[in-house]
């Protein structure tokens, strides 16, 4: 079943959308003008969606990954400008299965939602956590502090979108 979210719902529906989503394989197919492109993501952990705004006005969506930085850790890996209609199809299951954002320009963006891997939540903390050891320069024993810095970190970045 297909529906369409009216621009009015499109930030709560992110919201919940984020929050039953995070952490699941993407396949994203790209249609403009000039391309028909498909890019696989299963090694990224899928974080949520995100408005980008000038102002009050929607200017993108985001599509928006995991990152094994503590610095930066998430970070868009798909943008589509100028927003027009987004269209979000479940399963017979009822989960989200496809969502697909067209853009004024004629761009369109389909995002197949594969698995989804609550044990990634754990390998991000992870290597956030080695990524807090090497930007101290690599001396042990800080460990456990690494670990917390990193599970607050990882939190509040999943409760950032939403």
């Amino acid at each position: 079943m297909t529906r369409e979210i009216k621009r009015n719902q499109w930030s709560q529906f992110f919201k919940k959308f984020n929050a039953s989503n995070r952490y699941r394989e993407l396949n994203i197919s790209l249609r403009d003008k000039k391309t028909d492109k498909r890019v696989s993501l299963n090694g990224s952990s899928f974080m949520g969606l995100a408005l980008e705004k000038k102002g009050r006005l929607i200017d993108g969506v985001q599509f928006v990954a995991a990152r094994a930085d503590y610095d930066r850790i998430t970070e868009p890996i798909l943008s589509i400008r100028q927003p027009e209609k987004i269209y979000i199809e479940k399963g017979t299951d009822g989960r989200e299965q496809r969502i697909t954002v067209k853009s004024k320009d004629g761009t369109e963006a389909k995002v197949e939602l594969g698995n989804q891997y609550p044990e990634r939540v754990q390998d991000l903390i992870r290597q956030v956590a080695y990524s807090i050891y090497e930007k101290r320069g690599g001396y042990h024993g800080n460990d456990a502090d690494d670990w917390l810095k990193a599970e607050q970190k990882v939190k509040e970045t999943e409760e950032a979108f939403v």
